[in-house]
């Protein structure tokens, strides 16, 4: 998975040594970093709008648009110069200081220590001034926005520039702050607009070509609010690396940057988008207000700096050689928008899958997301009348040491004292959820995106959907061996299966489930012999003759691997079977996951599902779209709004061959009243955010 074994001891914390002294004196220092690339130029972002403004690209779109729009010059090039000055980034040296010292005080308060991996920091360093450098970090909470520049400032190495939403513009005092400290801001989505795509283009590729800045932006284009990695988006990459299939540049380092938390600021808020309640407009007084109530503690944070890729290397590893560049800088005009070839489609979606995994695999686990695994399985046997309903600290620190090797009772007494606001030990030593959601909060039932539920359903939503967002966290490493072993668990005790026959159940699952974990088409056949390796190791697998096989004697990790994705399979279900009532005619998504809600909500009532993190829109919005890719629903633009329909054959044989999945025996209904307690604990005092 990973081109080089890690070990923890490589890993610095750098929060720690800013206990032992001043402040003021450390970001005050003296701080000289070389450009990160040698032929990048020292520009006022006044010449930077100049050259922009006055390049080929801009001038040539401008003549179009005047004759497309009946319009002057005048107005295009003052329509340019209001884009940039939205866009434009500074790097303003007293503004980062104080921005630094700001982030210390805050970071000491949260975080008992902040990990880097210092060798993946110089290995970096020794890639940087012969080609231009994007930094790819990862992007699960707010802190990643500054975190690497925080962490350059530290090491001496050049900040970078930072691709932005524009939901922090309009942050009084905060907006500014960001933009002196090297944040550029984008728009979600240009449309149609050629103006804005050519000034977001040129803007980019300047930096790309003459900054003497790494670049950073979010390959996943926003947070995750679930903790899995999202697909990535192509638009920005793409743009970015024109300028290196055009010849402008010989050469682009990208480097993929993970940042792992213990516990996630936002988990309370991300509960809350996933059940469908909106997330609240960005505003200085809402980051105030927030940071008054920020007196947990988060554990810690620990980044890596996977392996530099050269897009050189990696386009001729895929097919794209020197000479299709050469082709392609003969034919390169400055002044029309480039359209890629199917060579480079095909590199940069490649590359992109490639980046968010190399993120993955460059993870540090926390130790409260093997305790959730082992929790949420705990809980998802109790409620089918395979377990007892009470689980002891004992059973947990054995079940979390048959995971992981080690000493192991002392971290997970530490891990759950970080999370105190999501998981209880009692005075009985048992652990139960925290009842975090309260009644008293108030949701505009207006605004939801989903289907308004009962305060009883949420009260046990918001903390299964957080305990999901743990345990999602460990399972870019367990999915495809848990999709193997669900291909499987249908089989009768001790049947034998073929390989091949086993491969077209996993190629099904997989392909379903490819909107909600990275599932890349080329990876299909090296992920199923190593994870068919993994689990024959692990003894959840066996081969009785060459190319059979058939379930092994470990029975807890076949089921601990099955759970894993029932909530997942749980959703697709849902939504197979009420398509069938809403899709009948053109329907919007939102339609779709409303009625898939509410749907599963009713199927918890009357305890046919246990599976309380199913009712997250995240899981709803993934079916759809996986359900449209294989057929089963089809999709059309009407009025400018995308709607589906379904194709009922391929509906009914897809649900049908599901449906083998999700047979469990003795389910019953954890939602009643006398059940409520075996998922939350009391609690006198909300988690705070």
């Amino acid at each position: 998975m990973c081109s080089s074994v890690r070990s923890l001891a490589e890993f610095k914390d750098i929060i720690g040594e800013r206990f032992k002294s001043s402040d003021i004196f450390w970001v005050s220092r003296e701080w000289k970093p070389s450009p990160s690339y040698r032929n990048g130029k020292r520009r006022t972002p006044e010449e930077v709008k100049l050259d922009i403004i006055t390049s080929t690209r801009i001038q040539h779109v401008i003549e179009e648009l005047v004759e497309e729009l009946k319009t002057s010059k005048a107005l295009l090039y003052k329509e340019v110069d209001g884009i940039l000055d939205e866009m434009g980034h500074r790097q303003q040296l007293p503004v980062i200081r104080w921005f630094g010292y700001f982030l210390t005080k805050v970071m000491k308060r949260l975080y008992s220590g902040i990990f880097i991996n210092e060798p993946s920091i110089e290995r970096m360093r020794a890639v940087m001034t012969d080609s231009p450098v994007i930094l790819v970090p990862s992007h699960r909470s707010y802190a990643d926005f500054l975190l690497l520049s925080y962490i350059c400032f530290h090491f001496n190495v050049m900040l970078p520039v930072i691709a932005a939403g524009m939901d922090f513009v309009a942050m009084w005092g905060i907006g500014r702050m960001l933009r002196d400290s090297g944040a550029f801001f984008i728009r979600r989505s240009f449309g149609n607009d050629k103006l804005y795509w050519a000034a977001f283009s040129e803007y980019v590729q300047y930096l790309v070509k003459y900054g003497d800045s790494p670049v950073e932006f979010f390959i996943e284009g926003t947070r995750s609010r679930s903790a899995k990695s999202l697909t990535p988006k192509l638009g920005f990459l793409s743009v970015a690396l024109e300028c290196f299939f055009s010849g402008e540049v010989p050469d682009i380092i990208l480097v993929p940057v993970n940042i792992s938390y213990d516990r996630t600021l936002e988990e309370v808020l991300y509960a809350y988008e996933l059940l469908g309640v909106p997330k609240p407009k960005e505003s200085t007084s809402g980051l105030l207000k927030a940071l008054r109530l920020l007196d947990e503690q988060y554990g810690r944070i620990h980044v890596d700096f996977a392996e530099p890729i050269s897009a050189r290397q990696f386009c001729a590893s895929i097919g794209y050689s020197d000479h299709h560049r050469a082709i392609r800088a003969a034919s390169h005009s400055l002044s029309h928008p480039h359209h890629p070839s199917a060579y480079e489609s095909k590199a940069v979606s490649h590359l992109a899958y490639h980046l968010v995994r190399q993120q993955q695999f460059h993870a540090v686990l926390s130790p409260f997301s093997i305790i959730s695994l082992v929790l949420s399985n705990h809980l998802a046997l109790s409620a089918t009348n395979l377990k007892q309903s009470e689980m002891k600290l004992s059973e947990l620190v054995h079940e979390v040491n048959e995971l992981v090797a080690g000493e192991v009772e002392a971290v997970v007494l530490e891990a759950l004292s970080v999370h105190k606001s999501l998981v209880q030990l009692t005075p009985s030593h048992t652990i139960q959820l925290v009842k975090v959601h309260s009644r008293a909060m108030k949701i505009n039932s207006s605004k939801l995106k989903g289907h308004e539920m009962s305060q009883k359903t949420l009260e046990v939503a918001v903390s299964m959907v957080m305990l999901q967002h743990y345990v999602n966290q460990v399972l870019h490493y367990l999915i495809n061996p848990a999709i193997v072993t669900m291909s499987m668990w249908c089989l009768d005790e001790r049947e034998a299966i073929d390989k091949g026959e086993l491969f077209t159940k996993y190629q099904f699952l997989r392909t379903l489930l490819s909107f909600d974990f990275i599932l890349h088409k080329s990876w299909e056949v090296k992920d199923f012999e190593e994870a068919v390796k993994q689990l024959d190791l692990l003894n959840i697998v066996e081969e009785v003759v060459p190319n059979k096989l058939m379930l092994g004697n470990h029975k807890k990790l076949q089921i601990i691997m099955s759970n894993l994705i029932m909530p997942f399979l749980t959703s697709y279900s849902v939504v197979c079977h009420v398509v069938e009532e809403v899709a009948s005619d053109w329907c919007a998504v939102s339609t779709i996951v409303k009625a898939a809600q509410k749907r599963m909500e009713e199927l918890l009532y009357e305890g046919t599902s246990f599976q309380p993190q199913s009712l997250s829109l995240d899981g709803f919005n993934s079916a759809v779209s996986s359900l449209a890719s294989m057929g089963a629903l089809s999709k059309r633009r009407i009025n400018g709004e995308l709607k589906y329909q379904i194709n009922k054959e391929i509906l009914k044989k897809l649900s049908h061959e599901l449906s083998k999945y999700l047979q469990y025996p003795g389910r019953k209904a954890f939602l009643r009243d006398g059940l409520r307690s075996v998922y939350l604990a009391k609690q006198t005092e909300r988690a705070k955010l």
